[in-house]
């Protein structure tokens, strides 16, 4: 079974993964977004998974590759129709090296917070680098922690509720070290389900910091996919940085 901080996200997910979050976003507008800020240039996603970011790219005409640790997932994306112009490569985003060069890389859905440490962040942005010329662009998609969610660090959550199945996100949070470790349980007549994930939140001004560390500079931050601007009350941001060194500022 998996263990909460085991790097096991995919492989725990991948059977609901495309259930789950099958109509959470407008893949029309972040396929634009994407390939507007791609060019013409090849692209490549940190976190492919299932390829649910990757596919619209690979519609409106662009070259993508894709990094992600889950047998699983990559898997799943083999089988999906227009998969066989992704690049899949197993391994991780922070470190695995791709031979090709890119115009765009991009981390969506909070899969930087999934690296776990401050440390293993600072080098995803720095292998987004590896990947890019200078004037190269490299998308962060994540939430923004809001601590007044959480009642004495705890939260329990009803994610489902049908005939035959109840489920429930149980997390703890520890502020100091901005980790939430949560279990997703499912529970139907077959049993009990436990999936597990262990986040290392980032707030936008430390993960600035990390993309001025490498080489970055932010460009724009969004609220959302459709540029709107961020606020005080924004819960979700993606932030657009611009590759403007080869060593750190």
């Amino acid at each position: 079974m998996a263990q909460i901080g085991d790097n096991t996200y995919g492989d725990t997910f991948a059977d609901i993964y495309d259930q789950i979050f099958e109509g959470r976003d407008d893949l029309n507008v972040i396929g634009d977004q994407l390939a507007r800020l791609a060019g013409t240039g090849a692209v490549l996603e940190f976190g492919i998974g299932t390829g649910r970011l990757a596919l619209p790219l690979v519609e409106r005409g662009l070259k993508v590759y894709g990094i992600d640790n889950s047998t699983a997932m990559l898997e799943l994306l083999k089988n999906k129709p227009g998969a066989e112009n992704i690049v899949p490569i197993l391994g991780d985003c922070a470190e695995t090296k791709v031979d090709a060069t890119f115009t765009l890389v991009f981390i969506g859905f909070s899969t930087l917070f999934m690296l776990g440490t401050q440390e293993t962040q600072i080098h995803c942005f720095q292998n987004a680098a590896r990947h890019l010329p200078i004037g190269g662009k490299f998308i962060v998609e994540g939430f923004i922690h809001d601590r007044s969610l959480w009642q004495n660090g705890q939260e329990v959550v009803t994610t489902h509720v049908g005939e035959g199945r109840v489920g429930l996100r149980v997390g703890v949070l520890d502020s100091l070290q901005q980790i939430i470790k949560i279990q997703h349980v499912d529970i139907s007549p077959d049993g009990i389900k436990l999936r597990p994930i262990r986040l290392r939140f980032a707030y936008p001004s430390e993960i600035d910091l990390m993309g001025r560390l490498t080489g970055f500079r932010l460009l724009h931050r969004w609220s959302d996919w459709s540029g709107a601007p961020l606020t005080s009350a924004s819960t979700w941001q993606v932030s657009t940085y611009e590759k403007v060194s080869e060593t750190a500022i």
